[in-house]
């Protein structure tokens, strides 16, 4: 029995080599009578040729579904080639087949842990990516990976990105570098824009403006999008490049033609600013706008700041106290203290001083010192909250040490009465003569009445020791 299965094999092994040798000739009438028989015995090669020939049309009519079906039992019966085939056709919908990830997985793992490199980043891929697949990131990389050490372009580039951005693995920016390298020699514009990136924050790598700076511009030839923000980033700074704003205006604006949003608000800035071109109100207000849009608070607060003070047009106070207020509700303390100051004089929203007082006191503990003598003001008149001296005090001396000048005028009265603090003429005169010599016009006038009517309370000595005090006196920084 062993002997007549040993004689079987040896024949279908004949039929088969005999049917390929004939095939690689162009007797393909000769070839599918061999492969046929072959193939019906079971034999995977045999298979797989006879689904090439119904594939191609060769000794017999091109016949894409009797094609895929003798690939199949190949592949079933572990035929590499069979199964790396399938694998781009399942996963592209080719030669009758469907677009089905889950058959392309299957026979695109099979290949790719045989190392078959564009199959093993096929699988790669789905597991990351593929719809219907569950997805498995970590069996992705170790795909990636032999696909990558194989030296296929796309898995190293897949390998490269998700080191650099920690997904499914431990962000290793040495890894990200190792594989986005060679990516970005081969032109490939993103893997040029991040290496940039690593280059410039010395992450992975000794940080190296100048090789950052020419990444970027490989990339941004390209029309990467991001590297021209960057790109113009360094010529703002002048790293890595000579510092050139108009240079940086004109990346800057690429970038935003390609609605990359990272560049919008630099280029409100630039005009803001009249940096690398004219000063414009008008057209910074349009780029915050657009900034603003996308959710950057900085943004948020510069359309608002626009919009209630543009050199072009008429204030738009709702406008700004709508900016003011999406800016201030992210966390934004530029915006808080004009936000409540919109509030307590009813400009642009109706007049709220429970809102004001809100906002003023965010501010206040964020350290802004207008903040803190606004919420001074509040807590003292009553004004949205209860009269609080202690408080009062408390909020016009943080703005005093930070060398507000009407704060410090405050405070001075406020020592002198003993009022929300301990009666000190001493401190009183000295934050009096701070104010003085800080306020202009009548403000001064009144600070140095105070000052000097505080002086006339003490002796000599003590009006020695309250100078004193003055000109010893250090703004809180």
């Amino acid at each position: 029995m062993a002997v007549a299965s040993v004689a079987a094999m040896g024949s279908a092994y004949a039929d088969v080599e005999r049917g390929i040798d004939a095939y690689n000739k162009g007797d393909f009438k000769s070839a599918l009578a061999e492969l046929r028989t072959a193939s019906q015995a079971g034999d995977a090669k045999a298979q797989f040729y006879l689904g090439e020939m119904y594939d191609k049309g060769r000794g017999v009519p091109q016949d894409f579904v009797e094609s895929a079906r003798w690939y199949r039992s190949a592949a079933d019966n572990s035929h590499l080639d069979a199964q790396d085939l399938l694998c781009s056709r399942f996963f592209f919908g080719q030669a009758s087949l469907p677009k089905d990830a889950a058959a392309a997985l299957g026979y695109c793992s099979l290949a790719g842990k045989a190392g078959r490199a564009y199959s093993a980043y096929l699988a790669g891929h789905l597991l990351e990516h593929g719809e219907n697949v569950t997805h498995d990131k970590p069996r992705a990389v170790e795909f990636y990976r032999i696909a990558a050490e194989a030296g296929n372009v796309d898995a190293q580039e897949a390998l490269g990105s998700i080191y650099f951005f920690g997904t499914a693995v431990t962000q290793d920016h040495v890894q990200a570098e190792k594989w986005l390298r060679p990516v970005a020699e081969a032109g490939r514009a993103f893997s040029q824009y991040l290496l940039g990136y690593l280059l410039e924050a010395g992450k992975g790598v000794n940080a190296d403006a100048t090789e950052a700076a020419r990444w970027y511009r490989k990339a941004a030839d390209q029309g990467n999008a991001q590297a021209m923000a960057s790109l113009a980033a360094l010529y703002i700074a002048g790293s890595g490049v000579d510092k050139d704003e108009s240079e940086a205006l004109k990346w800057l604006i690429k970038a935003a033609d390609k609605e990359e949003a990272s560049a919008y608000y630099p280029i409100g800035w630039a005009y803001f600013q009249g940096k690398g071109v004219e000063q414009d109100d008008a057209v910074a207000l349009k780029w915050m706008t657009k900034a603003a849009d996308k959710g950057n608070a900085q943004a948020q607060f510069m359309a608002g700041l626009l919009s209630e003070t543009n050199r072009k047009s008429p204030p738009d106070l709702a406008a700004a106290a709508k900016w003011y207020r999406a800016a201030a509700e992210q966390g934004n303390t530029d915006a808080m203290q004009p936000l409540a100051r919109l509030y307590f004089d009813g400009n642009g929203v109706p007049q709220d001083l429970s809102e004001a007082a809100k906002w003023y006191q965010k501010a206040a503990e964020s350290g802004n010192a207008l903040a803190q003598y606004a919420l001074g003001y509040l807590f003292e008149h009553g004004k949205g909250l209860a009269i609080d001296d202690g408080q009062a005090a408390h909020w016009y001396q943080a703005a005093a040490a930070q060398g507000n000048a009407h704060a410090q005028l405050r405070v001075g009265w406020l020592y002198f009465e003993g009022k929300g603090v301990a009666k000190d003429l001493l401190v009183a005169h000295m934050w009096s003569n701070l104010a003085a010599a800080s306020l202009s016009d009548s403000s001064r006038a009144d600070a140095e009445k105070q000052r000097d009517y505080i002086a006339s309370q003490l002796s000599p000595e003590d009006l020695s020791k309250a100078q004193q005090l003055a000109r010893e006196w250090k703004p809180k920084s």
